[in-house]
C-alpha cells in the first residue's frame, strides 16, 4: 500500500497545482462517478445486470435560485452465448450475439437561473472479449432542448432594446462515440462527444468543436474483493478547456465505498454509497475552494440506483 499512498499524494498535489486550468463545468460530466455512462457510451451494459438510477443535484446551497440538476438513467445488456465457437472464431452457422449488446438510456435537466436545459442521450455498446478483459465500442446520440427565459429580468432600464422579455428555446442534436477496456482490475476508456460539427447558436463563423475525454484507473483487490479504487478522466471540452477529476474509492465490505473527488476547477467532493440488497444509494458533497466558499453551503447530490433483476454477481 505503500506505491498506492505515494501515486494518491503526486496525483492529488498535480491536481490541485492545475487549479488555474479550471473552467466552468457541465451538469452532464459533473456525475461521472455515479453515471459513467454519460462520460462514455462504450461503457454501457459493462455490468451484466440490467440497471436503473435517478441522480438529483443542487449546486452552491444557500444561494437563492442556485443552479439544481436532475439524472434519470437505465442500461441493460442483451443476447445469449452462442457468438463464438470454442475456437474464439465468428459461429457463422448460428450468429448469436453472446450477451455482448449493451443498451442504455439517459433522460437530464439543469436549470440555470434564466437557462435551462433538458434532453435524452440513447447509448449502444458491443463488448468483445479478450481472455479475462473486455473491450467494448459504443455510440450514442443525443438530443437537447435549450430554453432561456428573459422574462425574470428586471432591466435598470424600461424597455430596455437588448432584451426581449421572451422565452427562446431550440433544439440540438449530435452523437458521441467512445471506446472502453475494463477487466477486474484495470480500466480505461476514450471518447469523443459532439462529433457533428454544429454552427447553430454560435457567433457568425464559429463551429461546436467535439469534446475529447479520457479516463481510467485501477481496481485494487485482496482475495478477490475490491480494496482501493484510483481513477482519474480528463477533459478538453470546447467553450471550457480544460477539466479533470481525481477519485479515490475505498470499499469496505466489497459493496458499500467512500470516495473523495479532486476537481481541477477548485473543489473537493466527498461521496458515500450504501448498497442494500438491490439498492444502491449515494450521497456526494462538493465544498467549492474558491471565494465562493463564503456564500454558499456547497453543493449536494443524492442517487438512488437499482439493479433491476440481477442476472449476475460479477462480469467476468
Amino acid at each position: 500500500m505503500n506505491r498506492v499512498s505515494i501515486l494518491s499524494l503526486l496525483m492529488i498535489a498535480f491536481f490541485l497545482s492545475h487549479g488555474m486550468l479550471a473552467a466552468q463545468n457541465d451538469v452532464i460530466y459533473r456525475q461521472n462517478i455515479i453515471h459513467p455512462t454519460l462520460l462514455n457510451p462504450a461503457i454501457t451494459g459493462s455490468e451484466y445486470h440490467p440497471v436503473a438510477a435517478l441522480s438529483y443535484q443542487k449546486q452552491w446551497l444557500g444561494i437563492p435560485q442556485s443552479p439544481y440538476s436532475m439524472l434519470a438513467s437505465a442500461s441493460v445488456r442483451i443476447g445469449n452465448f452462442d457468438f463464438y465457437n470454442p475456437r474464439k472464431l465468428i459461429n457463422t452457422s448460428n450468429l448469436k450475439s453472446r450477451e455482448r449488446i449493451g443498451l442504455g438510456l439517459t433522460v437530464f435537466g439543469d436549470l440555470n437561473g434564466p437557462a435551462s436545459q433538458r434532453g435524452i442521450n440513447l447509448s449502444y455498446a458491443y463488448h468483445l472479449s479478450l481472455d479475462d478483459a473486455r473491450l467494448s465500442l459504443g455510440l450514442s446520440g443525443t438530443a437537447e432542448q435549450r430554453m432561456v427565459d428573459e422574462s425574470i429580468f428586471s432591466a435598470f432600464h424600461p424597455n430596455d432594446p437588448i432584451l426581449g422579455y421572451s422565452r427562446e428555446s431550440y433544439m440540438l442534436y449530435n452523437a458521441n462515440v467512445g471506446a472502453y477496456y475494463y477487466s477486474p482490475g484495470l480500466f480505461a476508456g476514450l471518447a469523443i462527444h459532439h462529433i457533428v460539427p454544429s454552427s447553430e447558436r454560435t457567433p457568425e463563423g464559429m463551429k461546436l468543436k467535439p469534446d475529447i475525454l479520457f479516463h481510467g484507473g485501477y481496481l485494487f483487490s485482496a482475495l478477490g474483493r475490491p480494496r482501493l479504487e484510483i481513477s482519474a478522466n480528463v477533459r478538453i471540452l470546447d467553450f471550457s478547456g480544460f477539466e479533470a477529476d481525481l477519485h479515490i474509492r475505498s470499499y469496505i465490505q466489497e459493496f458499500h465505498w467512500l470516495a473523495v473527488s479532486i476537481r481541477s476547477y477548485k473543489a473537493i467532493a466527498m461521496h458515500l454509497g450504501l448498497k442494500i440488497s438491490a439498492v444502491h444509494l449515494v450521497y456526494s458533497y462538493e465544498a467549492n475552494l474558491s471565494n465562493m466558499v463564503w456564500y454558499n453551503m456547497g453543493t449536494h447530490a443524492l442517487h438512488l440506483g437499482i439493479n433491476v433483476g440481477m442476472r449476475r454477481i460479477k462480469g467476468f
